[in-house]
This record gives C-alpha cells, structure tokens and sequence, in this order.
C-alpha cells in the first residue's frame, strides 16, 4: 500500500453534488427529496469535509456514464489533508496485481488451480462464491462451516506458500435486520466490527478483504432508517433515502475499513458491482467520499454481468483518490464455460485499456465457474493474454498468440499451420457473441446454454441494454416488437457463426499433422459441438423471434414454413450431436435442445413444407491482422445490390460508412480501411439497400493493436 494520507478536504470545480441519484445542477437531487444545498452547508458551514458520520457532502469523481442515465458528469479536486495539492496517480506507488478469484469450494480443486496460478505468475487471490460470500459463514460451530473453515485456511496457507496475498469476499449488510440506524454510535456498528474480528481470528493468515453491497443479503440502499439520527440529519427524507444510498456506501465503508485496515492492518478492496444503473454514481459518490480508510476500488470489465455488448463501468478508477483493478471473467460463464471455446486476447486487450487510462494497477481474474475451467482448454491463451497485458500493456496481441501457440499447442510461429490454428481459434470470438447474443443483446439464459423455450428470460431485465447506453433503444425495440427483416437479421447473423464454424472444422484438417493427438481430438470435439450449437442457436433464433413477430401483429408469409424448417433443423443437431459423442456435455446439449422443443409451439399452417430463409446476402467479414492505422476486410455479396460498410468506435451507432464500388454477384471483394486510430476498438458491419429495404450483417471487432 502507499503511504498516502486520507483525504480530509474535497473541492467541487462549479458544482455541489447532492449525493444521491443524480444532480440536477443546483444542488438538488433530481427526483428524490434528499436534503437540499442550504441544508447541507447549515451541517457543513465551514464548506469542508465533516467528520465521517454528521451528513456531509459527498465528493464526486464524476464516473462518465452513456448520455441519458446516471449522474452529470463533475469534475473534482481531491486534496489530501496535508499534502496542499491535488493528488496525483503514480502506478508505480503500488505492486501490479495479478489476481486469480477461486469460486469452487472443493479442497482439491482448490489446491490444483492454486498451482496451476503460480505458473501465471498469480500474486493475490480471491476466495469467492462456494467458498466464502458473507462474515457470518465463518461464524458458526457447526460441521459444515468448520470444514469451510479448514478450506479457506488451506487456500490462504498454499496462496501463501506460492508467494500469493489471499482475500475473501463478504456482503454488507448481512447478518442484519431490514431496519438500520445509520448514526455513528450505533450498537450495529461494533456488531459488525466484532464478526469482522471474529472471522479473522478463525482464518489468521487472511490479508484482506473485497467488500460488496450489490448481491448482499440487504444491500444498504434496501434498509429503512426511521431513528432520531436519521430524520434530523435527513430531515426531508423517508426512511428509505435518510441516508441517501450514496452516503449510506460511504458510512458502512468507513466502518467496515475502520477495522480491516485501521485496526487490523489488513488491506481492504471495494468491488462495485450494480444491478442497476442508479447504483453507479451511489458507489462512485459514496466511495469517493470515503474518509479515513485506504483501499483499492474493483470493478467489472462490464457493468452488470459479463455481457461483451454492455459499457465499461464508469466508477473503474472514479472512486476518489484510490487506484483500481479489473475483475475478468476468463472461463466464459456466459460464453461458452470454456467448454465452447472463447479465445479473446484482443477483447480483454480492450477491457483493460480502460482500466489502464483510469487509475488501473492490476486484474482479478475468474478462471473456473463450478466445474467448468479455462485451464488445459483453449481458453487458456485469455489467462495468458491477461498476465502479460499485466505486465505490459503495449505488449502486442501477435506476440501473445505467438506464445500461446508455441508453448499450448507446439506450434510455433516458423510453420504454416500456425496462422490456420490461430484463425481457428481467433474466431470462436465472434461465433460466441453470435451465438449467445441477438444483435448484441443478451435477451436468452443466465448462462451459456441453450433457452428451454421461447420466453426470453432475460430480455427485460439484464438484457435491457437501453438502460446502461439509450443507444441500443432501437435494437431492443426491434427485437421487443420484431417483424420479418429483424427475423433475417438474426438468421444472417447466425448464419454467420454457423458458417464460420463450418470454416474452421474444415480447416482443422490442414493443422492436425502439427498436433499432438491429444490436442486433435480435443480441437476436433470442441469444434463440432461449437459448429452443432451455432446451429441450435440459429434455429432457437428463428423459432422464437418468428413467434414473436406474430405475436407482434407483424406476421409475414414464410413464418410457417420457417418455423417448421427449424424445428426440423433442431431435432437433426440434436440427434448429431448424440451420435458424435456429445451427448453429455455440460453446455448446449441435446437435453437442452429437448426441453426447448417441448416448450415451443408449432404453430404452423396445415400443407405448409419447411423451408429455411433465403441465403445469406453477405458472406462474414474475413478481417486480416490489422495494423495501428488501417485493416482489410474481405467479404462476398450474393447480389448486385448498393453495398456499405458502416465501422467505427462505438456501436450500435457505429459513427462512420464507406460505400463499396459494385462488383458482380459472389465475387471476392477487398476494402482497406485506412485512417483508423491505433489502439482502439472497432467494429464493423455490412449494410445493404434493395427494392426500399435495408439488410443488415453481423458486427465484426477489430482491436488496432
């Protein structure tokens, strides 16, 4: 840790922040009844920080959110007590944090990933979910948590052993009721204090703590507060704001820290983990405001779950004068498991680049999910990329494939086989977001499986990506509502996985004289099961939007027929998948495939053949290795139709089109985008315009690394 003083003193640049929800500008916030700016300087007369506890403002590090949600962005001064100036980032102040979280509770496979870490230079660790999520499942004398006591205890000593700092998770607040008193001296606060010192008598070695509110058992902005303290402090609000979210985080941080850190001298993160978007500016606002109690923020590669389509988390390095470091999530739980293949050095490259303009010092990374393991699978090459992105950020993607490559596989960058592997492998990328995502929103399971229905289970609550950027509003309009060309631009996107795994199962042959046999059959099974479950998906995909364009009252001709083809389709991928050995994998099975076809309609007409869409109009973006400044994409069009190629830094409003010159129907057409900026996420996508309709390919990501 550094050896920088609290802050003591917070200056807004032009603005007082209200330190709730949102700001309004004037020292108000919007839509709440939280006390107002001449409330809150008559607490603070002085226009300094109060002493922790006696309502004081918050600071804000103004988090930049998407336009339309959150809070206005603020910009602040952090002025630690003694030091007369603003401070000052320095990654060099703090050891680089290369950082494994172990979810799996089983003393074994404890001890295995525990080993395996120390070969990725693994220096701290997380012990999580399975093993530990709140105080209290340290606290009891029962058998079964004696024996968690013993694991965690046995994971702190082996992390130790490997030269690995060892944390636990917990929740605040748990082991509470719904009704909490806010006020400093409240009883609840030594109460909490003593179940903090309790655990860490029970598990010595532990050197720290990550604490959460989101998930918790009552997270602070759930309780209610009706005490004396409370409404005088707050007097013009209800029980459910008196505090206000923001300063209630910054309150349980304050005494939660208070133990870890200062009386302890433990070390102390804080992860800020949302469901919602109102949760962003309340961790940023609370945490920046945080007195007296060093730690280091965590945050999500993504806001809310692991979605690749959803924003970077606007509190990463805005937490006040703290450093941050990333959680990643490298074995896919909602991608693939690591048992479909997700190779994505460049993704997690982009990722991290935010961090690393932000005040970022390391990574945690999640590398197993129940059974499920990145280690000994393809998946391996992201627990690579992310170690010596780590160590280096400018470290290029090339060479990381280089390395995986030569040290996995033992094909090495000297034979031809090696950019076929890598072309197979890079591309299981887009066949996952293809695959798991309908045009980028994640509208199917909690998980990496197969719907059991028709009912998108996620579609209004973690798929509502309006919510996060207003951006998508549109494309989540289209699939709420769907009609026939949002139906074809789900079947071409895919099409596009289905055909690209075809590709690479085909390509595997002109590599297998360069593997080991082992690893060709492994590459063999994992690319049927990823070319079989493309499928699926594509089926599931025209079966459950058909339905719901009907439903819509936008019903068109060929939706019996579809529907009837991908019925047709679904049975003949769930009998290939039997019959090539796949028949109990533990994601995207045929069981799946068979409690999604008991759940789904017919609904077809009577004398109706099935039949599939028409083909492709575009062929998938075949994207070279791009260089800082410019990329070439190859692709074909089945028509001589007027062709774009929309690209740029964001999407769904990609920013940018270039027209592409006409070219008779199948023939191989090359475009070279120059101009582009080195170091940054695009992507790109083809657009087309025929008889007054638009069609539209699947997004293709390019990192100009």
């Amino acid at each position: 840790m550094s050896d920088r003083m609290p802050v003591a003193e917070v200056v807004l640049a032009g603005l007082v922040c209200c330190g709730a929800i949102g700001c309004s500008g004037n020292g108000t916030a919007a839509g709440t009844d939280i006390p107002d700016l001449a409330a809150r300087e008559a607490r603070c007369p002085d226009g300094g920080g109060c002493s922790a506890g006696d309502g004081r403002g918050l600071a804000d590090p103004g988090p930049t959110l998407p336009d339309g949600i959150g809070v206005q962005e603020v910009v602040v001064d952090v002025l630690p007590s003694d030091a007369g100036g603003e401070w000052v980032f320095d990654r060099q102040a703090y050891p680089a944090v290369q950082g494994w979280i172990l979810l799996d509770a089983d003393p074994d496979a404890v001890a295995q990933t525990l080993q395996a870490a120390a070969g990725f230079g693994v220096n701290h660790v997380q012990l999580s979910h399975d093993l530990i999520m709140n105080v209290e499942d340290v606290l009891g004398d029962d058998q079964a948590t004696q024996a968690r006591i013993e694991t965690l205890n046995l994971a702190i000593s082996l992390a130790h052993q490997q030269g690995m700092d060892a944390y636990v998770w917990t929740h605040e607040l748990s082991g509470v009721d719904a009704e909490v008193c806010y006020a400093p001296d409240d009883a609840l606060w030594e109460q909490r204090a003593q179940a903090y010192r309790a655990m860490f008598e029970r598990l010595p070695g532990l050197d720290g703590v990550v604490l959460m509110f989101g998930s918790a058992p009552i997270p602070p902005w759930f309780t209610l507060c009706g005490c004396e303290w409370c409404t005088e402090t707050y007097p013009d609000g209800t029980p459910l704001d008196s505090p206000p979210p923001a300063e209630r985080i910054r309150i349980v941080t304050e005494k939660i820290g208070g133990v870890v850190v200062n009386e302890l001298g433990r070390q102390l993160y804080v992860r800020t983990f949302v469901h919602e978007p109102a949760e962003i500016p309340w961790h940023g606002e609370g945490l920046a405001a945080v007195d007296g109690v060093e730690f280091t923020g965590m945050h999500k590669g993504s806001v809310q779950d692991w979605q690749p389509y959803n924003p970077h988390d606007p509190n990463t390095g805005h937490v006040g004068p703290h450093p941050s470091v990333l959680e990643l999530d490298l074995a896919g739980e909602y991608y693939g498991l690591s048992v479909l293949p997700f190779c994505a050095p460049g993704y997690y490259w982009y990722r991290m680049d935010h961090l690393w303009k932000n005040q970022g010092i390391g990574v945690v990374s999640r590398v197993q999910r129940g059974s499920a393991h990145a280690l000994s699978t393809p998946n391996e090459v992201n627990l690579l990329a992310v170690r010596r992105l780590v160590e280096d950020h400018d470290e290029p993607l090339a060479a990381i494939w280089d390395e995986f490559l030569g040290d996995f596989y033992g094909v090495t960058p000297d034979l031809p086989q090696q950019p076929v592997l890598k072309r197979i492998l890079a591309d299981t990328f887009p066949i996952r977001l293809k695959s798991h995502y309908t045009l980028g929103i994640w509208s199917m399971e909690k998980g990496s499986g197969f719907p059991d229905g028709t009912t998108l289970d996620e579609f209004t609550s973690r798929g509502k990506m309006p919510k996060w950027d207003p951006d998508w509003q549109g494309v989540w309009d289209r699939l709420d509502k769907p009609d026939r060309a949002t139906v074809l631009a789900l079947w071409q996107e895919g099409t596009e996985a289905v055909d690209m795994a075809a590709a690479d199962r085909d390509a595997l042959g002109s590599v297998s004289n360069a593997l080991s046999e082992e690893h060709r059959k492994d590459l063999e099974r994992r690319l049927l099961h990823q070319w079989l479950a493309a499928r699926a998906w594509r089926a599931m995909d025209l079966s459950i939007f058909s339905l719901r364009a009907k439903a819509a009252g936008n019903d068109f001709p060929e939706r019996s027929a579809w529907l009837l083809w991908a019925r047709a389709e679904l049975e003949t991928v769930r009998s290939e998948m039997e019959q090539g050995g796949l028949g109990s994998v533990a994601v995207a099975s045929p069981d799946e495939i068979t409690q999604f076809l008991s759940n789904c309609p017919k609904d077809a007409s009577d004398g109706v053949e099935p039949a599939a869409p028409d083909e492709l109009l575009f062929s998938p973006l075949v994207i070279e290795q791009p260089v800082p400044v410019e990329a070439v994409v190859t692709f074909t069009v089945n028509r001589e139709v007027a062709v774009f190629l929309d690209y740029g830094l964001e999407i769904p409003d990609f920013g940018q089109t270039m027209e592409i010159p006409s070219a008779p129907a199948g023939e191989l057409r090359t475009v070279t985008l120059k101009g582009l900026e080195p170091d940054r996420r695009y992507v790109l996508r083809l657009r087309a315009e025929e008889a007054g309709a638009e069609y539209l390919g699947g997004d293709f990501w390019v990192f100009t690394r």
